[in-house]
């Protein structure tokens, strides 16, 4: 098939093109091509991760690398652009051909390499790649080769510094980029600062419109820019202001199969912008030498923009690198917004040669059966670390406690994300591709006559940027008038021990409870988890908002401090009547718990539930004590430690049925509290050790009589090694990340009122004798656990090995991988 496409600008020139098509979208090649390119592209892992799993992938060229700066700014600005894609919730896909290969995603070390060898490699346009490829060189590929090969990837969204366009002289030298024709026919959107400066913007503008291209200003005008400034004079066809209506005008190209790319064009920022006769008369200059040195084809670009960089004192490279960081930034968003559109209109990407599938079916598990909410703090952390103190002989010494009081010291201050919710809550959408709504509170606006405490908020309106831009856009972060934001405060020495710390967490004391009811009643959660920083009366609220509804409620006990506040006696009913189902304390706070709930139990000792469990119970454990210790004595001295942890779990879960206990380098002890017959009646059991758990006498004994004179409930528990991990860079956050991934594995494990035995206890029990006599197989959950813990501690351990309170690699992980790959919830 051939098609002949007559580009006439209005200057009289005329470009005329005569391409072949290949008919990728006809099912009867379909398997052929895939066969026939698969071998072609080579894919970086994360990228393939990325493209099996529909998330948002942003493409990047290698010119920029090779011939747009020297080294090492090269290498430098191109690590940092795909950390800023990444940070902006994309993954970043730098194309190149290395020997002869084409690669979609490059790592550290061949950009590296690619940066060292600069000029050497080949500039690869359309027109190379085949050459490149044929004598295995090493080609960086221009705007015009990046987004044919983005296409042929499926990857939509393209993000670089300036496009190419039409050359100055053009009537004398017909000197055109290929770059123009190729967004006249591949649709891929390109996000740009406009058209380098040193190019004529005008008939540039006049070549896209004849090619059918869509121009719009990225911004509140419509107002062209010149790459190195915010106006070039000229107008484009539209403007665009956010990242989702940048999406939908993709999308909608694609849903009519346009065959033609958009031009996204962003100013320069204004702190970033040049002066316009600067940098007009270093590009005049520049121009002229070039004519003078015969500089033509495809070395004019490079060459003009050294030149132009050398004359203006190397600032047109620093407006280069800062532009080129904001685009992939904006097209970072548009690209998560794309992916989120495709997914819910189930496109096919009709034109792209299809290595892998990208059409995206309905996801049950989050729509018909509701998201995951988390309900907590967000908290802005303030680290501050005293430096070395320097002697008069040169060498360091120790900044500790006693040199430090009463005193300012020089260090290094960190602020970053913190609070428990906000961290689960990244975690479950870096698992859950952002399946997960948010509430929260930060500090409001001043209230005028309540003194110089009610002052605006600074960090608020940054703190819910913040959270937007690591992929929860779904959130409810209500401003407190007139309170503070959440901070906390640390003041380090300078071997990083902790000093002192200031909390200030009283503006979750303020969150309305009818928000929290709201926002239930809004999103239709199918799983709800809520940590300690909230009020007594918004974690009734959230309880109580439960009653009655199919939602499995979590509880992340926060701090020792707080955890006691869920078995508050106000909060009595709602525990007995089973409306908290998880929660997930470490062992210090397991202590605490247990201290309030036996306080409970005292205070309210005629509760059918309190008083059919009584204080004893039929305990079945399991755990490879050999995988923990070798030593005689060190193995009686962890069976104490578990007989105190179950005594303690025993008398929480009159109130929680299933707790999983967080012990650190310990590992993990999931504790459940079901009812005695279904036990009996269950042959899976043989795997675990039965024993008596005695609250009275403080004791976990022995029993081969299989508990027939007990309680007709039974608790069963089992501990879980922790794994190995190596390269560990901080824990913080690791307890955080545990505990969303098993938010969301339970989140899919599909009809919990059948897995899980005490929910049927807790849902349909008989007020009368306090249990059900339903029975259910409570081995269900067991045979879940494997996995899910499994998952849980690789969640963690990625956190442990960033300096991040989230390790964004949860998004790439198996789990998330699994999750994507599902388009119904997990079945037992």
């Amino acid at each position: 098939m051939l098609r002949a496409s007559l580009a006439l600008p209005r200057h009289g020139v005329r470009a005329t093109t005569l391409t072949r098509l290949t008919p990728f979208s006809t099912s009867a090649t379909k398997l052929r091509q895939q066969q026939s390119l698969a071998p072609v592209l080579n894919f970086s892992d994360e990228v393939k991760a990325a493209l099996a799993n529909n998330k948002p992938i942003v493409a990047l060229e290698s010119t920029i690398i090779s011939h747009g700066m020297p080294y090492p700014q090269n290498y430098e600005t191109a690590i940092q652009v795909e950390s800023v894609v990444r940070e902006n919730g994309a993954t970043p896909a730098t194309i190149a051909i290395l020997d002869g290969q084409i690669q979609i995603g490059l790592s550290n070390s061949q950009i590296q390499n690619l940066a060292e060898l600069g000029r050497e490699s080949v500039k690869a346009s359309r027109r190379d790649l085949a050459v490149v490829m044929s004598k295995k060189q090493t080609g960086a590929t221009t705007v015009s080769a990046t987004m044919l090969l983005a296409h042929r990837a499926g990857i939509s969204v393209f993000a670089t510094g300036g496009i190419g366009g039409v050359h100055r002289g053009y009537e004398e030298t017909l000197d055109a980029s290929a770059d123009l024709t190729e967004l006249g026919r591949t649709p891929v959107a390109v996000v740009c600062a406009g058209v380098k400066s040193i190019l004529d913007i005008g008939r540039t503008l006049e070549f896209l419109e004849t090619e059918g291209v869509t121009v719009a200003t990225y911004g509140q005008t419509t107002d062209f820019p010149a790459f190195f400034t915010r106006k070039s004079g000229f107008q484009s066809l539209l403007k665009v202001e956010t990242p989702l209506e940048a999406a939908k005008l993709i999308a909608a190209n694609h849903a009519i199969d346009l065959q033609s790319g958009i031009v996204f064009a962003v100013p320069i920022a204004k702190e970033h912008a040049m002066d316009d006769k600067v940098v007009s008369d270093a590009i005049d200059t520049a121009i002229r030498e070039s004519v003078e040195n015969n500089v033509l084809g495809k070395e004019s670009t490079p060459f003009l923009l050294k030149r132009v960089n050398e004359l203006t004192g190397g600032n047109s490279l620093k407006s280069n690198i800062a532009l080129v960081k904001q685009n992939a930034a904006i097209a970072a968003k548009i690209a998560k917004d794309l992916s989120k559109l495709s997914g819910s209109q189930a496109r096919t990407y009709s034109t792209s040669a299809r290595v892998f599938n990208r059409h995206t079916e309905h996801d049950t598990s989050s729509s018909a059966h509701g998201p995951i909410m988390v309900i907590g703090g967000t908290v802005v952390d303030i680290t501050s670390t005293a430096d070395p103190a320097r002697l008069v002989s040169g060498q360091e010494n120790d900044v500790t406690m006693n040199s430090m009081i009463h005193s300012s010291h020089p260090g290094a201050t960190r602020i970053s994300l913190g609070g428990v919710g906000r961290n689960v809550a990244e975690v479950i959408s870096r698992l859950d591709n952002q399946n997960c709504v948010f509430v929260s509170a930060v500090g409001g606006q001043h209230v005028p006559g309540q003194g110089s405490s009610a002052t605006d908020d600074l960090f608020g309106p940054w703190l819910v940027s913040e959270v937007a831009r690591r992929g929860m856009d779904n959130h409810e972060i209500h401003p407190i008038r007139g309170a503070r934001t959440a901070t906390y405060t640390a003041i380090h020495d300078s071997t990083g021990n902790l000093l002192s710390a200031v909390a200030d967490m009283g503006v979750f004391e303020l969150l309305p409870p009818s928000k929290i009811k709201e926002a239930i009643a809004k999103h239709k959660p199918r799983t709800i988890c809520f940590d300690a920083n909230i009020s007594v009366e918004c974690m009734k609220a959230t309880l109580e908002a439960c009653r009655g509804q199919d939602i499995h409620t979590f509880f992340e006990p926060t701090s020792v401090a707080k955890c006691g506040r869920v078995l508050d006696s106000t909060m009595a009913a709602s525990l007995t009547d089973g409306l908290l189902r998880f929660a997930t304390p470490n062992e210090y706070e397991l202590q605490e718990m247990a201290t309030h709930a036996r306080k409970l139990m005292s205070n309210n000792p005629d509760d059918v539930l309190i008083k059919g469990l009584g204080d004893r119970a039929i305990v079945r454990g399991h755990h490879d004590m050999d995988s923990v210790t070798t030593k005689e004595s060190e193995s009686q001295d962890l069976q104490k430690e578990y007989t105190s942890l179950l005594l303690d779990a025993f008398s929480v879960s009159h109130f929680i049925p299933t707790l999983f206990i967080k012990l650190g380098a310990k590992g993990v002890l999931v504790f459940q509290r079901s009812q005695l017959n279904a036990y009996q009646e269950s042959r899976q059991c043989k795997d675990f050790k039965v024993e008596r758990l005695d609250l009275e006498q403080s004791k976990v004994i022995s029993d081969e009589k299989g508990g027939q004179d007990m309680s007709p409930f039974t608790v069963t528990w089992r501990s879980f090694p922790a794994n190995k991990v190596s390269g560990i860079k901080s824990v913080t956050g690791a307890g955080d990340s545990l505990v969303g991934s098993v938010v969301t594995s339970l989140h899919h494990l599909g009809d919990l009122r059948v897995l899980l035995s005490e929910n049927k206890l807790v849902q349909g029990r008989d007020r009368k004798n306090g249990h059900s006599t339903t029975g259910v197989d409570p081995f269900a959950f067991w045979k879940q656990m494997d996995r899910v813990i499994s998952d849980a501690q690789a969640a963690a351990a990625l956190t442990m090995q960033t300096h991040e309170t989230v390790s964004p690699s949860l998004s790439t992980s198996p789990q998330a991988t699994l999750l994507a790959s599902k388009p119904k919830v997990i079945s037992s």
